[in-house]
C-alpha cells in the first residue's frame, strides 16, 4: 500500500514540475533593415541561445516573436544575442563595430 501513495506522489510531482517548464512565448522590438536577409539575421540570433525553438522576426513590425524554455534562459539573454548580432532591442543597443558588419540592406537608422 506505501509503494502505491509512494508512487501516486511521485507521478504527480513529475506532472507539477512538467507544468512548470512549458515553453514561454514572448514578443519584443528589433531594429532592423527591411530585406530578407535581416529576417534570417535576426531569427540566427534568437536561435543561437540554448533554449529557444522557435523564432519569427516579422520585417515589417520589427517584432520578433520567440518561444524559449524558460528553464533554459530568459527573455534577456535572448535580447543580448541580438544586440552583439548588430540589431538594437528594447533593452540591448548593438556596438557600433556589430552596426557596421551588418550588410548595408540590413542597417537602420539609430
Amino acid at each position: 500500500m506505501k509503494t502505491k501513495v509512494l508512487s501516486l506522489l511521485v507521478l504527480f510531482m513529475l506532472g507539477v514540475f512538467t507544468v512548470v517548464a512549458a515553453d514561454k512565448t514572448e514578443k519584443f522590438e528589433v531594429k532592423g533593415g527591411d530585406c530578407d536577409e535581416c529576417k534570417v539575421h535576426v531569427q540566427q540570433a534568437a536561435l543561437s541561445v540554448e533554449g529557444v525553438s522557435k523564432a519569427d522576426w516579422n520585417k515589417e513590425t520589427k517584432q520578433l516573436e520567440v518561444v524559449f524554455d524558460d528553464t533554459v534562459t530568459n527573455l534577456e539573454n535572448i535580447e543580448i544575442a541580438v544586440a552583439k548580432a548588430g540589431h538594437d532591442t528594447p533593452n540591448y543597443k548593438t556596438t557600433q563595430e556589430a552596426f557596421d558588419a551588418l550588410p548595408e540592406c540590413c542597417k537602420y537608422e539609430r
